[in-house]
């Protein structure tokens, strides 16, 4: 259903419609009854206005419309409505006609009414028998005529309520719209709050069709608040139960390997699997906080270059390592965003960058501003990644070929994901490439500006 107000407006004119033509086809039909029956009435009036008219008369078959009557007005006035006339003596002569009505009988010398044909037309025939003049008079009227003249009587009182119809479909469309207005309300108020508002919608005047669905709103913005509460306990209880245990088993790895005169692989690969514990744990937590539906920070003004230099310098222990080169290009940009959200997206992009690019490889992260849309794009010097797996990259937990590059530096296939839920909640745009520059891997990302749409997601 696309609309309710349309499905209800066009329901509604519908059935007004099939009620009207039924009512209209009823009223027809009995308007048409009474109307032969009001003309049958007059044909009468006509035969006794004709018998007054002419008391005595024995002209042998002489045409009414010749006769100098006073009352020739009126009969000229009949002869319009398509009205013959005939009068015969009591033994069947005829003395007097009108000028449309034929010389031979137009019908049976019998009482009543009837239907005929002459002249080319079907009539309806009176015939009176006038005892006092001892004559039998017959008058007719064309049935067509007669059908016209009741139809377009009908028709002008069926007309205004054909046009009634648009008019009461525009009423509908309104009352509708009106009747529909705490829906748009209900809808109003829940759009104009915020992520993180769950508190219950208060509406007044609520119609009694309303209530259960604003009931189960609330219920349902409460049991979200209620969920959302165990998420934010479980994952601060986690990354108190989880770090505590893992910094422990650090600082007993260093110790051992403190204590022994020279190195030894096991506690070396006891190191490396605990710093990856370390690492995995870390971005599980981040990407939990990070989840959109959870995400309950104000975004301010903040400046993304300096953000850059401060995700560079955390990252760039690492490059060294592998004697890679970083070039920072850009300068001071300002946009709106979460400072820390927007940080540990670029540092996920740099450990990326520097985990793939080759040893002495190079890696470019550049800040640019145009217009209202800031731009930051991370290029290395690495093998990229295949265009068919453009979209596979930022799934949870997934490695192209399983980390296939040879890389001392742990991973916990996170990395990409969290920086897919933080460019959600920025409502920016990502893409990736191939490197025009250093031949590997382009992650450009778009951030609009205040007067800028940006399509949010990947591309």
């Amino acid at each position: 259903m696309a609309s309710i107000r349309l499905f209800l407006t066009m329901t509604l004119i519908a059935i007004i419609v099939l009620v009207t033509f039924l009512s209209a086809l009823r009223g027809y039909r009995q308007s048409m009854q009474q109307a032969e029956t009001l003309f049958d009435l007059q044909l009468l009036e006509h035969v006794k206005l004709l018998t007054l008219l002419t008391p005595g008369v024995d002209a042998g078959s002489v045409v009414l419309d010749e006769l100098l009557l006073p009352e020739q007005a009126n009969l000229e006035m009949e002869d319009q409505l398509l009205i013959a006339y005939q009068i015969f003596s009591e033994a069947g002569r005829l003395i007097l006609r009108s000028s449309n009505a034929p010389t031979q009988q137009i019908a049976e010398l019998e009482v009543g009414y009837s239907d005929i044909n002459f002249n080319g037309y079907r009539w309806r025939a009176l015939v009176v028998e006038d005892l006092v003049n001892k004559h039998w008079v017959m008058a007719a009227q064309r049935i067509d005529a007669r059908f016209e003249l009741a139809e377009s009587i009908i028709l002008q009182a069926v007309i205004p309520t054909v046009w009634s119809i648009p008019v009461a479909g525009v009423l509908i469309w309104l009352i509708v719209g009106f009747g529909l207005r705490p829906i748009n309300q209900l809808a109003a108020e829940v759009r104009r709050r915020e992520v993180s508002d769950l508190s219950a919608v208060e509406m007044d005047g609520v119609p009694a069709e309303l209530s259960p669905l604003t009931r189960s709103t609330n219920d349902l913005l409460r049991r979200l608040q209620s969920s959302f509460a165990r998420e934010k306990r479980f994952a601060a209880d986690a990354a108190h139960e989880l770090r505590t245990p893992i910094s422990v088993l650090k600082v007993q790895v260093h110790n051992v390997l403190a204590g022994l005169e020279k190195p030894d692989a096991t506690v070396e690969e006891l190191k490396h699997g605990v710093d990856a514990m370390g690492h995995l744990v870390e971005q599980i937590l981040l990407l939990n906080k990070m989840t959109p539906d959870q995400y309950i920070g104000q975004f301010e003004q903040v400046d993304i270059y300096q953000l850059a230099v401060d995700a560079a310098g955390i990252e760039h222990p690492q490059m060294l390592k592998k004697g890679q080169v970083f070039e920072l290009q850009g300068n001071s940009t300002l946009m709106r965003g979460d400072p820390t959200a927007l940080r540990s997206m670029i540092q996920n992009l740099l450990s990326n960058a520097s985990k793939y690019a080759p040893e002495e490889g190079k890696i470019i992260l550049s800040v640019n501003k145009d217009k209202q849309l800031v731009t930051l794009q991370v290029e290395d010097s690495g093998p990229g990644v295949p265009e068919s797996f453009h979209e596979r990259v930022f799934d949870r937990f997934y490695r192209l070929d399983g980390d296939r590059h040879d890389s001392t530096i742990s991973g916990s296939g996170l990395g990409l994901a969290i920086v897919r839920h933080i460019i959600e909640m920025h409502s920016a745009r990502i893409k990736l490439s191939k490197s025009e520059l250093l031949g590997g891997l382009c992650v450009t990302v778009c951030f609009p500006g205040q007067e800028n749409s940006v399509e949010r997601g990947i591309s």
